[in-house]
């Protein structure tokens, strides 16, 4: 009941403030305010924190942890998640670290 009492007051301030706004402004206030509308939505469907049916708490994690070691051969736990089971992934986040700090560097110097 206090949230829908709160996006009442919410819609009131903002068709006030709208109603003093140009076509642009208007229309940013709009698109901001759909996107807060569908992320508002979109936090209320998800499950709740520490829940144990929750995605986080399925079987990889535990495969991991008991045998990560003897498939790998890596003496770290965390080593061995990252270099084998997920080393697709961690090749693609250093391309877009390298990607970036490339664009940046090239960037700066051209100023």
């Amino acid at each position: 009941m206090e949230d829908l009492l709160f996006i009442i007051i919410a819609a009131i301030f903002a068709m006030r403030y709208l109603l003093r706004l140009q076509a642009r402004g208007v229309f940013t206030i709009l698109l901001v305010g759909l996107i807060g509308f569908f992320f508002s939505f979109t936090v209320a469907e998800m499950p709740p924190f520490g829940d144990p049916n929750n995605p986080v708490f399925n079987e990889i994690p535990a495969r991991y942890m008991e045998s990560g070691v003897a498939d790998t051969g890596a003496v770290n736990i965390v080593s061995s998640v990252i270099i084998d089971y997920r080393a697709f992934d961690t090749i693609g986040e250093a391309t877009v670290l390298f990607v970036a700090i490339a664009a940046v560097i090239a960037t700066l110097k051209s100023h």
